[in-house]
């Protein structure tokens, strides 16, 4: 019944990427952030998109197990941008939502003129208009798995696209989501789609047609520590362990114990953004750790007010951990911003 995730693409590659988590294919150059093609606004400090070679059929990303965790419907939200009006590769696939269970998929489809077409538990369902994606167009996929009859639809810059369509299948009980290149041209070695951003909504009757900027908000000061927390490098935790991932820079305890706790803070949320927004959906927490034996959580909340925390999880000793929280407070501009990693039992 609100935002579930969000992201928002900073300079992170496809390794970074992959050590969060996120399948990602693999290509140095050609599937990259990038700064050339983004969906944007005006006052918006520095954004990245993702730009894709679309040259090869499983070409996309596929989002961690813990944003698209307890889903069984909802929304999947993305912006995609092509650099031709015309002349799209058909058959790329722009939003996928596969059930874990059956392997079967609802999802979103690209045909050469632009078009989209729908498709509900792998059967085909209705084709949209065509589209020019020379300019920005907000895709979103309303999806549920949650009955024996799944359901479906697909909006476009906050309009139906396609009537809603179902079929029968049993309920999935989870699910991986997947965005692809979309619109693009077959290229090989050429980056030809971009996409800007992502959301995930957790209900069928959320308004997830409605298009809003993902933008990261980066902490600029330290909160109140439970535990010694000691950066890798400076006095600062926030100075190291902003964005962009980077396993280089972190914060660490020697001896972590249960509600032991790292808080960093935000700017205004207006300083942050660029500008004063109208409209705040919520606010999604990310963090990425390594630890022994340790369960932890993302938690996030409002100028130091209640909290949101998101599930527990085990923290791997030899692989990045991620986990993530997502807050629906009513947030304001004037409001900032408490992202927190807690260590939950060790």
């Amino acid at each position: 019944m609100a935002l579930h995730w969000s992201w928002a693409f900073g300079d992170e590659d496809y390794l970074a990427l992959t050590a969060m988590g996120f399948g990602v294919t693999a290509s140095a150059s050609l599937n990259a952030p990038s700064s050339s093609n983004v969906y944007t606004y005006t006052g918006s400090p520095t954004r990245y998109s993702w730009s894709f070679e679309t040259d090869g059929a499983t070409n996309g990303i596929t989002l961690p197990g813990e944003a698209s965790a307890g889903l069984t419907e909802g929304w999947v939200q993305a912006p995609f941008f092509a650099e031709i009006a015309s002349g799209y590769d058909a058959g790329k696939v722009a939003i996928d939502v596969t059930g874990n269970a059956s392997g079967r998929r609802t999802y979103v489809q690209v045909t050469s003129s632009g078009a989209l077409s729908l498709y509900i538990d792998s059967v085909f369902k209705e084709t949209t208009q065509d589209f020019d994606f020379t300019s920005w167009k907000v895709v979103a996929l309303q999806w549920s798995m949650t009955t024996s009859t799944w359901r479906g639809r697909i909006w476009v810059d906050g309009v139906a696209a396609t009537a809603e369509h179902t079929d029968p299948r049993s309920a999935e009980t989870s699910v991986s989501i997947r965005l692809g290149p979309g619109p693009g041209q077959d290229t090989s070695g050429v980056p030809a789609a971009w996409l800007g951003q992502i959301i995930l909504w957790d209900d069928y009757t959320d308004s997830g047609e409605t298009p809003y900027f993902v933008t990261r908000a980066e902490p600029t000061a330290d909160g109140t520590n439970v535990g010694t927390w000691t950066p890798s490098t400076g006095s600062d935790d926030f100075a190291v362990v902003d964005s962009p991932f980077d396993t280089a820079t972190y914060t660490q305890e020697a001896s972590p114990a249960a509600s032991d706790r790292c808080e960093v803070v935000t700017s205004s949320i207006a300083t942050a953004l660029g500008v004063t927004p109208a409209t705040i959906a919520g606010v999604t927490a990310h963090t990425f750790s390594e630890g022994q034996a340790i369960t932890a959580k993302a938690v996030v909340s409002i100028s130091g007010g209640t909290e949101a925390s998101g599930s527990s999880v085990g923290i791997s000793a030899s692989a990045t951990t991620y986990a993530t929280a997502t807050d629906t407070a009513a947030y304001s501009g004037t409001d900032t911003i408490d992202v927190i990693y807690e260590v939950v039992s060790t």
